[in-house]
């Protein structure tokens, strides 16, 4: 039971003919689960997007041209949602899925640009509601993991403190 699971900040699916090539990119590279941040949707969007996917999405909506994350599931998949939260800023969704006998918590995730380490602590508070014995999670946290690994050029810096915070809810999770 193999699952190909995608992760990409859109930076904006507003315009009719980036979404659709994005689309398409995602349905030619056969993702199961794709998390997507900065989708900048609205909850007018939902069913146009969904029909034009041709399959489930589940959103958290930020503004037209800010936020907003997703997690899409390719069509003709067998993914059953079991619970779903949203946060109300675009920032986070995560879901329970049944998929071959097993229940996955998903979560997608954009974090904030600025150091807002209450954000991971939202996030966790949230988790806690779910399955969590498989978890998987992508997005754009907005800092760096590992300064020496992840980061060339530039300055050395990062958001300290929510990278502390994500690390501790990893470690709970």
């Amino acid at each position: 039971m193999a699952i190909k699971i995608g992760s990409y900040n859109a930076r904006g699916l507003r315009q009719p003919s980036k979404r659709r090539q994005q689309f398409a990119y995602l349905h030619r590279h056969h993702f199961d689960i794709v998390f997507i941040q900065e989708t900048h949707s609205t909850s007018s969007d939902d069913r146009f997007w969904c029909n034009e996917w041709g399959g489930n999405i589940l959103f958290s909506h930020g503004t037209s041209s800010s936020r907003g994350v997703a997690i899409f599931f390719r069509p003709g998949t067998s993914f059953d949602i079991l619970k779903i939260h949203c946060d109300n800023s675009g920032r986070f969704v995560v879901a329970d899925v049944g998929y071959g006998g097993s229940i996955f918590t998903l979560l997608s995730v954009y974090g904030p640009n600025l150091d807002s380490p209450n954000f991971y602590s939202n996030v966790s508070t949230c988790l806690s509601n779910f399955q969590c014995d498989n978890m998987i999670c992508g997005g754009d946290f907005n800092f760096v993991f590992n300064l020496d690994l992840d980061k060339e050029g530039g300055a050395r810096r990062t958001n300290f403190n929510a990278r502390k915070d994500c690390f501790t809810l990893m470690e709970k999770i």
